[in-house]
């Protein structure tokens, strides 16, 4: 996948292809039906696959919203995008002045200049200034000029799949509802650094998680996890918290046990996906029966995945 940053007003030349245009959070079920399908009238068109997303978050650059923790942030973003068949990704630089340009203006003077052949948007799509333009007005702009192609939304049985009902399901633990809506296990990436080492003096040392991108906050607690070091892959048991039982509770941890591997990663870029939430987050009367607890998660999960520890 070509990932090319471009900021308005645009000057290089670019080559027609088919665009599917949205934030994609998440990179969801839904969204990913919107991708498919640029995809598929791409090949039957005989062109390039296109997504174009947006860097910042708009509702931060408008005021909306002071700070936002995305499901994908923007490298998460782009390395599930890269597992879907795409050719091109616009990354567009997500400025005040993009943001004040009328829907007219975002068609006339930016998406034209990318020579879309095909554009292809969810149902609920808007752009231009304070989001005015609607999928109507751009099916009207499209006519004569490029295909539009507008995909509806996407049910299960709860209700229509959004990156709010992914967020929603991280920030309460629903680790099996949120894996559902995306199509695979939600994950994450970091630096293995140096901790306060308690881990290996109640016998379970653990890496020390840095993430890599402002990610969206998930529920603390204790997860059963996968794990990728080096394109290999092995299983956990990850606490996210404060670690209460220490009384440090200044700055969210992620530590991960993990169950099949005892080797020195510090310093190493790993990925860590949720397969299950194994229970809340507990402040225990003393080291011993934390101790006992993790003992617990630890056999449990060894029994889910099938290992033994050493």
């Amino acid at each position: 996948m070509n990932v090319l940053h471009i900021s308005y007003p645009l000057t290089d030349n670019y080559l027609p292809s088919v665009i599917a245009i949205g934030f994609f959070d998440g990179i969801h079920i839904g969204h990913q039906m919107v991708i498919s399908k640029a995809c598929s009238v791409a090949a039957e068109r005989k062109l390039p696959c296109a997504v174009m997303t947006f860097d910042p978050h708009p509702k931060t650059v408008t005021g909306e919203i002071a700070k936002i923790e995305q499901i994908t942030p923007l490298d998460s973003k782009l390395q599930q995008l890269s597992a879907l068949n795409i050719d091109i990704c616009y990354v567009v630089n997500f400025t005040k002045e993009f943001a004040g340009l009328t829907p007219k203006e975002f068609i006339e003077d930016f998406l034209m200049r990318l020579k879309p052949a095909g554009v292809v948007v969810g149902f609920d799509f808007t752009f231009g200034k304070k989001g005015e333009g609607t999928v109507k007005e751009l099916l009207n702009f499209s006519a004569g000029r490029f295909t539009c192609d507008v995909v509806e939304p996407h049910f299960d049985h709860i209700g229509k799949i959004s990156s709010t009902r992914v967020r929603d399901a991280l920030l309460t633990g629903r680790v099996d509802e949120a894996s559902q809506l995306l199509g695979r296990n939600y994950s994450f990436s970091g630096k293995v650094i140096h901790g306060e080492k308690r881990g290996r003096t109640i016998g379970f040392p653990t890496a020390n998680l840095e993430l890599s991108e402002d990610y969206l906050p998930i529920k603390r607690g204790v997860y059963l996890v996968k794990v990728t070091i080096l394109d290999s892959h092995y299983n956990g048991v990850m606490n996210v918290g404060y670690k209460p039982t220490f009384a440090l509770g200044q700055t969210v941890t992620y530590e991960i046990f993990l169950l099949d591997f005892n080797h020195d990663i510090y310093g190493q870029i790993i990925q860590v996906e949720l397969v299950d939430f194994l229970r809340d987050e507990v402040k225990f009367a003393n080291i011993q029966e934390l101790k006992q607890q993790i003992s617990k998660d630890v056999q449990f999960a060894q029994k889910r995945v099938g290992v033994k520890k050493g």
